[in-house]
C-alpha cells in the first residue's frame, strides 16, 4: 500500500511541477510582452515630445518634423528615433539587477502609417489651429464682419465694371450727329461726355488712384514652385479623420497669426492668402481691386437708383450738342455719368478704407454729385460705422475655398520656418501628427513578440 502511495506522490509532484514551470514560463513570457509594451509606449510619447518647437511656438501646432532640424525629410528619422527609444528603455533600462526574467532584443521597427499636416489638403492643419482658437479663446474684430457675408457674396457676383465697359462701346458704336460747318462740309459733332475722363481711369492701379503709399511693400517675387501648394503633395493620406473645419474660427487664426509685417519672405501674408500671387505688391493690388470692385458694385446700385443723382445727371446730358441733336444718345449718356459717379465715390471709399477708417457694406447716404465727374475731383469719402480693411479682408479669406485657403497657409507657415536657421528642408507634408508603429523583439529562444500601436497629438 506505502508503494502504491509513493508511487502516486511522485507522479503527481512530476505533473504538479511541470505545471508550475508551464505558468511560470508563461508568466515569463507575458511579462516580457507587458514589459515591452510599456517601453513602446514610453518610447513613442518620447518620439512625440520631440516636436518642431519653431512652428508650435510661431503657430501654436504640434508635428514631429521628419527632417529634425537640417536631414532630408524621411520616415526613417523618425525610425531611427523610435528604435533609440526604445533600445533604452529594453536593452538600456532593463538590463542587469532590472532583468530578474530575462533581456529584451529589438528586432525591428517599423512606421507602418502615418498621418501629416497635409492629411487631406491641409485639413489636419486646419484641425489644430480651429482648436488652438477654442483652447486659447481667441477672438478679434473681424469676427463681426461675418454677419455681413450675404451682402458680401451679392457684390462679389456683380461686374459692373464689365457693365460700363459694354456701355461706353455701345456709345462708341452709336452713329454721331453732323453739322454743316463754315465751309459747307458735313462733319461730326462730338459727343463730349463728361464721363470719359473716369471711364479712362478703369484700367488704373486702384492703389495709385487712390493715394496709396507702397514704399514700404517689398516688390520682390518669390519662388512659389518651392512651397506645398504648388509643388506635387506627398503624405497626404487620412485615415478616418473626425477635423473640425470651421471657417470663421479658422480665420480668426490667421488673423492672429498671420496679420502683421514681420521678418518672412512675404509681409502681406494676409492678402496673399487671398489671391496667392509671388510678390507682397501683386496681392496688394488684387485685394484693392476686389475691394473696389465690390465699393463700385454697391455705390452704382445707390446711384441707378438715386432720384436727385439722375435728374443732376439729365441736365448734364442736355448740355451736350450730340445729346441736343440726337435723343438716342440721352439715356446712355445719362447712365455712363451714373457709372462715373460711383465709380468717383468707389475710390473716395478705398482712400477711407486704407487709411484706417471704416465703410459701412451698404451705405445710407453717400457723397456721389455729378459735379464730381464734371470738374474733375476725386476725394476721401467720410469715415463712418462699417468695416475696416482687415475686417473687408475677413471676407474675402472666407469666400476663399477651403482646401485652396489651406494651403496657402501653409505656403506661408513653410516660408516663416525655413527662414529660421536649421530648418532649410522644413515641409509640412513631412511633418507628422499621428503615426502606427509595429515592433518585433525576442527575449531569448523561442520567445519573439509583435505589437502594433498608434499614437498622435489628436
Amino acid at each position: 500500500m506505502k508503494g502504491y502511495l509513493t508511487v502516486f506522490l511522485a507522479m503527481s509532484l512530476s505533473i504538479l511541477t511541470g505545471f508550475i514551470l508551464m505558468l511560470i514560463g508563461g508568466v515569463i513570457k507575458n511579462a516580457g510582452k507587458v514589459r515591452l509594451e510599456c517601453a513602446l509606449d514610453t518610447s513613442m510619447n518620447a518620439v512625440l515630445s520631440e516636436y518642431n518647437i519653431t512652428l508650435f511656438e510661431r503657430y501654436g501646432l504640434l508635428y514631429i518634423d521628419a527632417s529634425y532640424l537640417g536631414r532630408k525629410p524621411a520616415i526613417s528619422n523618425v525610425e531611427e528615433r523610435l528604435n533609440f527609444y526604445l533600445e533604452e528603455n529594453t536593452e538600456g533600462a532593463l538590463g542587469g539587477k532590472n532583468t530578474p526574467w530575462g533581456k529584451l532584443w529589438i528586432d525591428h521597427v517599423t512606421v507602418s502609417s502615418f498621418e501629416t499636416a497635409a492629411a487631406d489638403m491641409g485639413t489636419s492643419m486646419r484641425n489644430q489651429a480651429v482648436c488652438y482658437v477654442e483652447d486659447t479663446g481667441i477672438s478679434g474684430e473681424e469676427r463681426d464682419a461675418f454677419t455681413q457675408m450675404e451682402e458680401i457674396k451679392t457684390l462679389d457676383q456683380g461686374n459692373p465694371m464689365q457693365e460700363w465697359s459694354e456701355l461706353m462701346e455701345q456709345l462708341a458704336g452709336m452713329e454721331l450727329p453732323l453739322v454743316l460747318n463754315e465751309k459747307g462740309i458735313w462733319e461730326e459733332v462730338p459727343l463730349s461726355n463728361p464721363a470719359d475722363w473716369v471711364f479712362e481711369l478703369l484700367g488704373s492701379d486702384i492703389l495709385y488712384l487712390s493715394g496709396i503709399e507702397l514704399q514700404d511693400i517689398n516688390p520682390a517675387h518669390i519662388s512659389l514652385e518651392n512651397y506645398i501648394s504648388h509643388r506635387q503633395i506627398i503624405n497626404a493620406n487620412a485615415y478616418e479623420r473626425k477635423d473640425r473645419k470651421e471657417a470663421e474660427t479658422f480665420i480668426t487664426y490667421l488673423f492672429d497669426r498671420m496679420s502683421y509685417l514681420g521678418n518672412s519672405l512675404l509681409m502681406c501674408q494676409l492678402e496673399y492668402l487671398v489671391m496667392g500671387k509671388d510678390s507682397d505688391l501683386e496681392n496688394s493690388i488684387s485685394v484693392a481691386e476686389r475691394l473696389m470692385k465690390w465699393r463700385f458694385a454697391e455705390n452704382l446700385s445707390r446711384a441707378l437708383t438715386d432720384g436727385d443723382l439722375r435728374t443732376q445727371a439729365i441736365a448734364a446730358a442736355e448740355e451736350l450738342q450730340a445729346v441736343q441733336m440726337k435723343d438716342a444718345f440721352r439715356e446712355p449718356v445719362v447712365e455712363s455719368i451714373l457709372y462715373a459717379c460711383a465709380f468717383l465715390e468707389s475710390i473716395g471709399d478705398i482712400k477711407t478704407i486704407y487709411s484706417g477708417g471704416k465703410i459701412p457694406v451698404r451705405k445710407m447716404e453717400h457723397q456721389m454729385a455729378v459735379d464730381h465727374v464734371l470738374k474733375g475731383n476725386i476725394y476721401k469719402t467720410d469715415d463712418r460705422d462699417g468695416l475696416n480693411f482687415g475686417q473687408y479682408l475677413a471676407c474675402m479669406l472666407l469666400l476663399t475655398e477651403e482646401k485652396t485657403l489651406n494651403l496657402r497657409a501653409m505656403d506661408i507657415m513653410e516660408m516663416d520656418i525655413r527662414y529660421k536657421d536649421g530648418n532649410e528642408n522644413f515641409s509640412l507634408d513631412w511633418c507628422i501628427e499621428r503615426y502606427e508603429v509595429t515592433v518585433k523583439a525576442k527575449a531569448g529562444p523561442g520567445i519573439s513578440y509583435f505589437l502594433r500601436r498608434k499614437y498622435g497629438y489628436f
